[in-house]
């Protein structure tokens, strides 16, 4: 019974509503000291912007806060524009894979909380320790995976386009620029101002660097394939 009663207390169900789990977050947020790790999928908007305002008040008080979204928050200008202005010192990263929502305060206390859709489907308080380490783990690798949100923004639509990822696919082919202008369609010359274009973009300082920033980018994937031979016409 008291072992049953150890395991409640480490690991505890909270209601599956916005408002419980918005409660615990803030309450987890304030308690921090050191560090925050948290992580926010964009939905349940009204909530998201509060916990923002939670963590830009973390960070005036000097706790290291780290924030990782989903790459389509880059397409919600009332999110940026509130995180600008409340929160201005949070790192702030972007993944593109499914994110699993959770607050995570100096390793010793973390809300996790799952969605069907929007809306909360489930939430636990956790305090056990060895659930606490792997939690820490998983957001430390998919940290590493990630790009800073001052990098995707840095974008412009050319190197988002598709014809953009030609250029980079091109690129990390090892492609001489006269074959990759051929099958893009275009003279070497624009070719070549395209790519010093989207290096520059990417914050490259090679077109080696150039690939690698894309797959951070989530511009390329990994394994991304060979440039097909196809039609398609660049700026001249």
């Amino acid at each position: 019974m008291d072992r049953h009663r150890n395991v409640e207390r480490l690991v505890a169900s909270l209601e599956p509503d916005e408002t419980s789990v918005g409660v615990a977050a803030e309450e987890m947020i304030a308690s921090a000291r050191h560090h925050l790790a948290v992580v926010l999928s964009g939905e349940g908007e009204g909530e998201t912007r509060q916990l923002v305002d939670r963590l830009g008040r973390a960070t005036a008080r000097g706790v290291n806060v780290r924030l990782l979204g989903r790459a389509g928050l880059l397409r919600d200008r009332r999110f940026l524009e509130h995180l600008d202005k409340y929160a201005p010192g949070v790192d702030t990263r972007l993944v593109r894979a499914p994110l699993q929502e959770l607050v995570l305060a100096d390793s010793v206390v973390g809300a996790v909380w799952i969605r069907n859709g929007v809306a909360v489907r489930e939430a636990v308080v956790v305090r056990a320790p060895a659930v606490l380490r792997n939690l820490c783990s998983l957001f430390a690798v998919s940290w590493s995976s990630s790009a800073a949100l001052s990098d995707h923004r840095r974008l412009s639509e050319r190197s988002r386009s598709a014809l953009g990822r030609r250029i980079l696919l091109a690129l990390s082919s090892g492609r001489t620029d006269e074959a990759a202008a051929r099958e893009l369609g275009v003279s070497v010359r624009t070719y070549r101002r395209n790519v010093a274009e989207i290096t520059r973009e990417l914050g490259a300082n090679s077109r080696f660097q150039a690939g690698a920033r894309a797959v951070e980018l989530g511009l390329l994937s990994p394994s991304a394939d060979p440039l097909p031979p196809g039609t398609g016409q660049l700026a001249r």
